[in-house]
């Protein structure tokens, strides 16, 4: 079996880099989803939950984007 830090450089970058779209990806639709779907939460918590889930997932694709630009 091989081991992550023995798989090429392009290849762990690639993989890397699509593990960064899904995560954002996933964090956008569940942004989405909860400002779109009816709840027993009140609105205006809804929008800062789905606010806190955009600016993570900015976060994490800034930082992803530089460290993997390296």
């Amino acid at each position: 079996m091989t081991s992550p830090s023995s798989l090429p450089p392009e290849r762990d970058r690639s993989r890397q880099l699509m593990l960064l779209k899904l995560t954002v990806s996933i964090l956008l639709i569940v942004a989405f989803l909860i400002l779109v779907l009816p709840g027993p939460i009140p609105k205006l918590i809804r929008i800062v939950i789905a606010m806190t889930d955009l600016i993570a997932a900015a976060v994490i694709w800034l930082l992803g984007k530089q460290r993997l630009s390296d």
